[in-house]
Formats: structure tokens, C-alpha cells, sequence
């Protein structure tokens, strides 16, 4: 009977366990609680300025994986703003104006009648919209005001509904629209909120380098929309992320592990989150058969963590890795150098000539840059997945920036597996010596 009641405690004792992990590590979906958040302060001061200034609407934008739905989703929050006045859209390819602000109103409890045709999708349970709540979870209104709009949505109704509500209205996603009379629409939206000093704000988020990428030109948006560009994070910020997660969790990562994580993220806190997560679900298997045990990330369980993030990271990065360095069923060793080395420079556009220098540093023999021309030019095409972008004449970069710490991850996880840690990344540089004046 003990036996049993030991089993018992230990699979309950690790089910509670994973639970926490998957509250503090959170690859797959952004953050929800403010106490798991981390990092970022200048920008939450500048993102509370700006949306507290009257005739100001914001766009936060910036690379993949950098946190930008996190910060939009817990803006409430930081705002001091009641959760209620929070309503998030998710745009698609598909999105227009039209189902974006349709789905914004049905948050605040008004069915858009077009054309006097009512809408066939039912607003119960309906993903994506509706007032976000601390937990996340939205209440989707049970009732709503039908309100016919004529062929489109006119800012005048929209301004009607939320000018004086105080509201928040995130647009989520939004790189991912296709239709260019949406991005015009959405301008002079804009505009029409600051022009109308409306209490409600609108916030734009979505992958891009500039914001020109993400809604258009539009010389009327110079003054009335405010430009929160999300870098890649410090050290610090990242390292921090970890920290929050052992608290959370009641876990330990052991020695110099939080800052070989850090170096291999690159700044994007999606890789922190995805290795720190599996690392430490692999920290709590010994609890099925001590539920005491201590919770340790060690070498082992940082291995299984990072063989763990390579197969549940974005599909995409995979598919685009394989693409790029299997030959007829087999990996290639020249491309999987190249992709390597221009993991292994710290700059974003890499000349081709430290290309050749990084291959040395595998392979003890640096090629001449002509012998591996024709296969930077086969991983900047689509039959290699366009792995490689070419920036300029001698220069290159990854087309997907997630790729780096991607390609490191592989190399970090060899190095371990198959060669002892005989390899002293440029990138690691410093870790140890860091690690022992702690």
C-alpha cells in the first residue's frame, strides 16, 4: 500500500511540477501573468506615455520572437487600465478592415448588420476576440446590439462605440494582412481617433522592420501614430526570464546553464523560453520516483532540454534547415558548414570572407571564398528554402533571424553529444570565468 501511495504522490507531485513549468516557460503562446514578464521597462514607459497622450495611437513592431503580443496582451496592465477595456483581434491573410473592427465591436457587444446581411458566424466562443481577462481567458459577451453599417464599416461607427469608453484595442498580427485598402482604411482610422481626441486607443502590433513595412506610407500617420520598435533583449532581460522560472517552478539550474541558454537565444527570449522549458521538464522526471528528489538542471538535462527544443521548435525552422543541408537523402558537409559558420559571427551580415574563417574553426582549414560561391547562391534559392538572404555584393544574413539560435542549438547540442565540449564558441566567450567570481 505505501508503494502505491509513493507512486501516487510522486506522478502528482510531477504533474503539479510540469504545470509550473509550463507557467514560467512559454514558448508557444505569450505571456499572460505580469509576474512572468521581464525585462522591457523603457519600453512600458514609453508605451504608457504614448497612449496617455491625448491624439496619440501606438504600433509596436520588431522581429519574430522578440515579445511584442506579450507586451501588447498585458498593456492593460501596465497601463493600469481595467482588463475589461482590453479587446484583442488576431489578423490572418484573409483579414480586412471590415472583419477586424467587426469582430472589435462584437467585444463590446455590438453585431455589425452589412449590406443587411447578417453575419452567419456566431460570436459564442469565438476565438480571438473579446475583452481580455489577468488570465487571459476572454469573456465573450452573451448578448449584442445589431447595428447596420451599410456595404463597409465607417470610422464614424467605430469612433461612436469607443471614443469614450478608455478601451484598448490591440490588432494583433497585423504584418499578416494581404489587403492594401485595409492598411489605407486602418490609417484613416487612425487618424479619425486622434483627429476625435478618443479616449480609446488602438495598438497596432506585427513582425516588421520599420512601420512603413507594417501599414503602408502614409504621411497622415506622422503625428497620430507613435513608433515602439522591439529589439532583440539584453542578457540581463533574458537571463531574467530564467530567474523568474526557477522561482516559479522551484527548480535550480545549475552553474553557468541560465547564461549558455542566453548566448544561444541571440536576444530573442522565444528561445530562452523554448530550451529553459524542456530543460526543466527534464530536471523533474527523477520525481516519479522520488517525489523529494531536487529539482537540478544539470549537463544531462540541459542536453535533453536543447534535443528537446530542437524538435519542438518552430516547424518552419526545421523545414527550412533540412531544406538547406540534406542532399540526396543526406545531410551535406559544405552547406552545413556555411549555415554553421554564419551561426558562429556575431554581426547579422557576414562577408564572405569571415564566412571562410568561421568554416576553419571547424574544420582547421580555411576554404578560399570562390570554392563555396555557387553554394551561398544555392541556400539564397528556393530550392535550398532560401536559407541565406544576400544583403549586398560579398555579404550575407539569415533570411529568418529565429535561424541562428536555431543553427547554435544543433551546435551546441554536438558539441556536447559527440565531441565532449571540445568546441569554445566565440559566442560562449567569457561564461566560465563569469560564472566562478559569481
Amino acid at each position: 500500500m505505501r508503494i502505491v501511495d509513493f507512486q501516487t504522490n510522486g506522478r502528482e507531485a510531477y504533474r503539479d511540477y510540469l504545470a509550473r513549468c509550463d507557467q514560467a516557460f512559454r514558448p508557444y503562446a505569450p505571456i499572460e501573468l505580469p509576474e512572468f514578464f521581464a525585462g522591457r521597462i523603457k519600453h512600458i514607459e514609453r508605451l504608457e506615455a504614448e497612449v496617455n497622450a491625448p491624439g496619440r495611437q501606438v504600433a509596436i513592431f520588431g522581429e519574430r520572437g522578440v515579445g511584442k503580443t506579450s507586451l501588447a496582451r498585458l498593456a492593460y496592465f501596465f497601463l493600469r487600465r481595467d482588463e475589461e477595456r482590453a479587446h484583442l483581434v488576431r489578423c490572418y491573410a484573409s483579414s480586412t478592415f471590415d472583419t477586424i473592427f467587426a469582430d472589435v465591436l462584437a467585444s463590446v457587444g455590438v453585431e455589425v448588420v452589412l449590406n443587411g446581411m447578417e453575419s452567419e458566424r456566431g460570436h459564442e466562443g469565438k476565438a480571438g476576440i473579446g475583452p481580455l481577462g489577468l488570465s487571459g481567458v476572454r469573456r465573450v459577451r452573451r448578448t449584442y446590439r445589431k447595428v447596420n453599417a451599410g456595404p463597409e464599416i465607417q470610422p464614424r461607427m467605430i469612433l461612436d462605440h469607443l471614443a469614450d469608453r478608455d478601451d484598448l484595442v490591440i490588432v494583433d498580427e497585423y504584418d499578416r494582412v494581404r489587403d492594401s485598402a485595409t492598411h489605407t482604411r486602418m490609417a484613416e482610422l487612425i487618424k479619425h481617433f486622434s483627429d476625435a481626441g478618443s479616449r480609446s486607443k488602438i495598438i497596432l502590433v506585427g513582425v516588421a522592420e520599420t512601420v512603413s513595412q507594417l501599414i503602408g506610407e502614409h504621411e497622415s500617420l506622422g503625428r497620430s501614430l507613435a513608433q515602439i520598435k522591439l529589439d532583440r533583449m539584453s542578457e540581463d532581460e533574458l537571463l531574467q526570464i530564467i530567474t523568474n522560472a526557477q522561482k516559479h517552478a522551484r527548480v535550480s539550474f545549475k552553474s553557468e546553464i541560465p547564461r549558455r541558454i542566453v548566448r544561444l537565444a541571440d536576444g530573442f527570449p522565444y528561445f530562452v523560453h523554448l530550451v529553459g522549458r524542456h530543460a526543466a521538464r527534464a530536471a523533474g522526471a527523477e520525481m516519479l520516483h522520488n517525489p523529494s528528489a531536487p529539482l537540478v538542471v544539470g549537463d544531462d538535462e540541459y542536453a535533453t532540454g536543447l534535443d528537446e527544443a530542437l524538435e519542438n521548435a518552430e516547424r518552419s525552422l526545421a523545414e527550412q534547415y533540412e531544406s538547406a543541408v540534406i542532399t540526396t537523402r543526406r545531410p551535406s558537409e559544405k552547406f552545413t558548414l556555411i549555415l554553421w559558420a554564419m551561426a558562429l559571427a556575431e554581426i547579422r551580415d557576414v562577408q564572405v570572407k569571415d564566412i571562410a574563417k568561421n568554416m576553419a574553426f571547424f574544420t582547421g582549414e580555411e576554404p578560399k571564398p570562390g570554392s563555396f560561391n555557387w553554394n551561398l547562391g544555392e541556400l539564397s534559392s528556393d530550392k535550398r528554402g532560401n536559407v541565406l538572404t544576400k544583403v549586398r555584393e560579398g555579404y550575407y544574413k539569415f533570411a529568418n533571424p529565429l535561424m541562428r539560435p536555431y543553427v547554435r542549438s544543433i551546435m551546441e547540442l554536438q558539441n556536447i553529444v559527440y565531441r565532449g565540449k571540445q568546441w569554445e564558441f566565440p559566442f560562449m566567450s567569457g561564461i566560465r570565468v563569469q560564472d566562478r567570481s559569481q
